[in-house]
């Protein structure tokens, strides 16, 4: 089976977008849903780098509001209610506490007032209020945290985000609905320029087969993410400097459950980190420093770890707060806007369109990944301007749940109860319940495969509920073409207790079975997955 369904070719597009993340991935759907010719390549996998090591979270952003960027955070809270409508599948309420203690860097009434402006800016505030609770009525709560010294809590509701790797999917697949073309593992070699020296378009290399193609544009987006200033470097643009980017680490550490609601903690060093409930674990993240190592190999430092494990304790004196209870680390690098001068927490996470090259080669920085639909916005009306042709942004009104439908209220909370999928279908709630997480309304389509295919309602892993039908429809449907994309990005076995360690290898040769992989082939997707594996746990070294 071919690993795309479309091969790549040479061909003359609108836009092309160099990136597959969250910032790509949203600009290709709008403007494909505009009726602009798109092109998205990436190098690796669609959401494999800085989206795929986020902290989980559609959130406006409460800290924010201390650096006085309010207009990020009235943006930010109009996105986090929209998407809430747009994948309610993939986002949940998510309750926070904000412990204040007697040496707290911040007071009760500094959190009451930045919550009430946090709720007066939240458009039309049909969610829980916020509230500034006593110490016993926190402690209640959250019997975890430290009740020592507890003056009261801030408590608010962000949301949750499952799976930040299907939503950036789910934009992939949408924009590919609507006529773009995306292709994961093409490096851009080259941006290419016409006689004037006008930009028109990359040449790209195929990653898995060596094929050479050009790909011509009007407008070439550069949506790399970390890897911004390195296109602009290819390119040979440097009218706004050689850089426009900072670069900075955040890492993640996986623990056991610790709460069940989000704690939100001042640290000593005058930062705020989380501690969120996501699937079975307490996820706590994160770090902010500058970053100028290997992109390609970003991985959590035992000191990092300590760090932020230290600064948790503080907060949650639970003796599973420790580096041998960590299951796993995730590391990643944000984008963020150059800014000289200020510590990197503080720089802004507002998104920059920066044009260069009259217009027609268009960098993104500083992406929020909240705000990724209101970039993609930004940048569609702009591109249009340009090109003088192209419809009205969609993306606020149809649907992120792989059926583009307009919005509506009632389809949600029907659909996404299996009770009566459970006896027609055989499969486990468990099962049906990941399903409709992973795939929204397109859940249907993968049970009836798990009907048809050979042993599709068979289990992949003995740890977790995902069955064999989805491998089919992940290779058939979702541009699947590595062990990696399967395991981390179409599901969450990878990001998992086990981490596909007691699945792994079985899932590959099932692999290679459909995609017609060598052996060679298929001990390369299992060394390069272990590899992975190991990154992960490489702050034990």
């Amino acid at each position: 089976m071919p690993p795309r369904p479309w091969p790549l070719a040479d061909g003359d597009y609108d836009v092309v977008i160099v990136g597959g993340g969250m910032a790509g991935a949203g600009a290709a759907r709008d403007l494909a849903l505009r009726g602009l010719s798109v092109a998205l390549v990436d190098k690796g996998d669609f959401a494999s780098a800085t989206t795929a090591r986020s902290s989980k979270l559609i959130h406006g952003g409460l800290r924010y509001l201390e650096l006085l960027d309010v207009g990020l955070v009235r943006e930010s809270l109009a996105e986090r209610e929209r998407l809430g409508r747009l994948a309610p599948h993939l986002i949940r309420p998510l309750p926070f506490l904000v412990p204040i203690y007697r040496d707290s860097s911040r007071s009760l009434i500094k959190v009451r007032i930045g919550l009430t402006l946090y709720d007066w800016l939240t458009p039309g505030r049909d969610r829980e209020r916020y509230r500034v609770l006593p110490a016993v009525d926190a402690l209640s709560l959250e019997p975890a945290i430290r009740p020592d010294d507890l003056r009261g809590a801030g408590y608010y509701f962000d949301d949750l985000l499952l799976y930040p790797e299907r939503l950036c999917l789910e934009n992939v697949l949408s924009a590919c609905r609507h006529g773009a073309r995306a292709f994961n593992y093409v490096q851009v070699e080259s941006v290419r320029r016409d006689g004037r020296g006008a930009v028109n378009g990359v040449v790209v290399r195929d990653l898995l087969g060596g094929a050479v193609a050009t790909l011509g544009a009007r407008v070439v987006v550069n949506a790399g993410g970390p890897w911004v200033d390195e296109l602009r470097a290819l390119a040979g643009i440097t009218e706004r400097g050689p850089h426009i980017l900072r670069r900075t680490k955040g890492i993640h550490c996986l623990l056991p459950r610790l709460t069940e609601r989000a704690i939100y903690h001042s640290t000593s060093d005058d930062r705020m980190i989380f501690v969120i409930p996501w699937r079975e674990f307490s996820l706590v993240g994160t770090t902010d420093t500058d970053f100028d190592g290997d992109l390609d190999r970003v991985h959590a430092t035992r000191a990092e770890v300590d760090y932020l494990l230290g600064e948790v304790r503080k907060a949650l004196p639970d003796p599973r707060v420790a580096a041998a209870e960590v299951l796993y680390t995730y590391a990643g690098v944000r984008p963020l806007s150059f800014e000289g001068g200020r510590r990197a927490p503080d720089v802004s996470r507002a998104h920059k369109v920066v044009e260069e090259a009259d217009g027609r080669f268009l960098s993104i920085t500083g992406t929020k990944l909240t705000c990724f639909r209101s970039l993609a916005e930004e940048l569609g009306d702009r591109i249009s301007r340009t090109l003088g042709r192209g419809g009205p942004c969609r993306t606020a009104h149809l649907t992120l749940d792989g059926a583009d439908a307009e919005v509506g209220r009632v389809e949600a909370h029907t659909w996404l109860d299996v009770t009566d999928d459970v006896a027609a279908s055989g499969l486990a709630r468990e099962t049906l319940q990941t399903l409709v997480a992973l795939y929204g309304r397109n859940y249907r389509r993968v049970v009836e495969l798990a009907g048809k295919a050979p042993g599709g309602a068979e289990r992949l892993c003995p740890s977790n509920p995902d069955i064999v039908a989805q491998l089919h429809h992940a290779v058939q449907e979702e541009l699947t073409v590595s062990l990696q994309d399967f395991l981390l990005r179409r599901t969450g076995i990878g990001t998992s207790r086990c981490q596909g360690r007691d699945c792994g290898e079985a899932i590959a040769r099932r692999l290679a079975s459909l995609c017609g992989w060598s052996a060679r082939r298929l001990d390369a997707e299992l060394e390069a997955y272990q590899a992975h594996v190991a990154r992960s746990q490489r702050f034990r070294a």
